[in-house]
């Protein structure tokens, strides 16, 4: 597996602890991005196109670009936490760290719109 040196240096460490800890975080991080893509795809073919019960190839679909909507959503955390550090290092464990908590925070909020829309859908289909 090819690892870019910038990423790179966020997994590795001569404690293996924290070497197994950083991978552990990472996975989380790609799980919570993922999920959160794939809410907001669902959210927005819901508000958009008005799929409320998309069938499995639909739901396959969702699922690709899910998983590129939470690569986007990642890259523009990460963005915008160098910005707010304007150059300032941090250190690579703690980097990690907030970049799951942010990541965490940023799923509960779309699940809290996800289950807000699907509520107002299940209204909508008993009336």
């Amino acid at each position: 597996m090819i690892i870019p040196e910038k990423i790179k240096k966020y997994f590795t460490y001569d404690d293996r602890l924290r070497t197994i800890v950083s991978k552990i975080t990472g996975i989380l991080i790609i799980i919570f991005n993922v999920f959160s893509g794939f809410m907001l795809i669902y959210i927005t073919a819901d508000f958009l196109f008005g799929i409320k019960n998309p069938g499995a190839l639909i739901m396959f679909l969702y699922f690709v670009t899910g998983i590129a909507a939470g690569g986007i959503v990642l890259k523009t955390f990460i963005i915008m936490f160098d910005l707010i550090l304007n150059g300032i290092e941090m250190e690579e464990y703690s980097y990690l760290r907030v970049v799951l908590l942010v990541s965490i925070a940023f799923y509960l909020f779309i699940l809290i719109i996800f289950i807000f829309t699907i509520f107002i859908s299940f209204i909508s289909h008993k009336i």
